[in-house]
């Protein structure tokens, strides 16, 4: 009876022995990467202590005698054994400063990455401020030096029509900056924190590349179409070179954080499924103002930058830097307004307008709204005091809307415009999280 209980407990003390590493490994693989790498510089330190232990206690047990005072009829350590035992510890003691080591470094890599891809959209912001300033500005500079306009006036000082719609027109596009700029801001803050992989800064990094990229294609189609004056050398070089850390950055977030051209891919399918559902009866009247107001920048904006004539400009001049200035605002729209309102719109499905990414995009759309009812508004007006009676005659004909006779046609589309910028404005104050 004495050896059946005996064979039982060892049974039960390797039943117990065998399911505790079993815990151990499903913990195991529950946790981090990271974390792993750290546990097992743990247990990895944890053996060499219980190795030690282990040695002391072989060393005492079998009487080999480690203190030089020990009485003469302790036992030595054999040669070969102490030097075997030795060797083993510092084996094991690199091992575990290896580990440490590779936990380092591999710590270290993912650091520097961070650092470096938080200052890419730093300097990309950098670069841009420059040129987004000087078209807000100084827009003479920009249509004397770059542009090869003859005339450019200053404002508030126009004189004529044509250096008036010259300046509305770049003023205006370049109000689409401001939502460019802060997706640079929020990027660099992702990069920071390591949410690169999130759809919705996957969503702005491919937007700066878009709006980017149309922005450099149409100043090269300048070369070929349409009359002189057109962009010259000067506008391609500085443009394309402060787009470039811009261009870099998000390429590299994208390749990186969102699988390359393929994560791109099926995004757009997934977002392109969701913008044309229209049976959620359960969505938000936010979520439908966000969606609403996506299609209608898609539809204003490319009226803009693809149809022959402007729609909105007094007159439409044939030169190919009239036409790029005009076609630069449909552009701005399309590729630049549109993906920050469907991260909008996304976020407000998720309820996360609070969040201080979307609050930030919110009043970089509301400031561009502003400045282009601003520009809208005081322009028309301004045209009205300039004009010519033969100048008025002909933009009346030539007018769709029935000329700056019928400047106040404008009034309810602006106040439309306005409202829609306090929405944005008001959600980039005061959304909850």
């Amino acid at each position: 009876m004495k050896r059946s209980h005996q064979i039982k407990k060892t049974k039960n003390e390797k039943a117990t022995n065998t399911h505790t590493p079993h815990n151990k490994t499903e913990i195991y693989t529950s946790i981090s990467k990271r974390e792993k790498t750290l546990l097992n510089a743990v247990m990895l330190s944890s053996t060499i202590t219980t190795t030690s232990k282990a040695s002391s206690s072989f060393l005492v047990q079998n009487g080999f005698a480690t203190n030089t005072r020990a009485s003469s009829s302790s036992r030595r350590c054999p040669p070969g054994l102490a030097r075997k035992m030795i060797t083993n510890n510092n084996t094991i003691k690199a091992m575990a400063s290896s580990s440490s080591s590779s936990s380092s470094s591999s710590s270290s890599n993912e650091s520097n990455d961070e650092n470096n891809e938080t200052n890419a959209f730093r300097l990309s912001g950098i670069a841009l401020l420059p040129i987004s300033l000087a078209n807000l500005f100084n827009t003479p500079e920009t249509l004397t030096t770059f542009l090869d306009f003859k005339d450019a006036e200053q404002f508030p000082d126009f004189t004529t029509v044509e250096t008036l719609t010259h300046w509305s027109n770049l003023f205006g596009s370049d109000a689409f900056s401001l939502i460019t700029l802060c997706s640079c801001y929020v990027l660099a803050d992702a990069a920071e924190n390591n949410r690169l992989n999130s759809q919705t800064y996957q969503r702005l990094a491919v937007g700066n590349v878009l709006v980017l990229a149309s922005v450099i294609g149409a100043l090269a189609l300048t070369q070929v179409v349409g009359e002189a004056p057109r962009p010259n050398a000067s506008a391609i070089v500085t443009f394309t070179g402060l787009s470039l850390p811009c261009l870099f950055a998000s390429v590299g977030a994208i390749n990186t954080h969102g699988g390359g051209f393929a994560g791109v891919s099926d995004l757009f399918a997934k977002d392109w499924d969701d913008l044309k559902d229209f049976s959620n009866k359960d969505a938000s009247y936010l979520s439908r103002y966000y969606k609403l107001s996506f299609f209608t920048t898609l539809i204003v904006g490319g009226a803009f930058a693809f149809s022959p004539t402007s729609p909105l400009s007094a007159i439409n001049e044939p030169y190919a830097s009239a036409e790029f200035i005009r076609r630069l605002f449909g552009l701005g729209a399309v590729f630049g307004l549109a993906p920050a309102q469907f991260v909008l719109l996304d976020a407000s499905k998720r309820n996360r307008l609070g969040g201080g990414t979307f609050k930030k995009l919110n009043l970089s759309i509301a400031a561009s709204i502003f400045l282009i009812d601003f520009m809208t508004v005081w322009g028309f007006g301004k045209i009205a005091e300039i004009a010519t009676p033969d100048q008025i005659q002909v933009l009346n004909e030539a007018s769709a809307t029935g000329g700056i006779s019928q400047i106040y046609n404008y009034v309810g589309a602006i106040s439309v415009s306005l409202a829609i910028a306090g929405v944005y404005l008001y959600q980039g104050l005061f959304a909850k999280k």
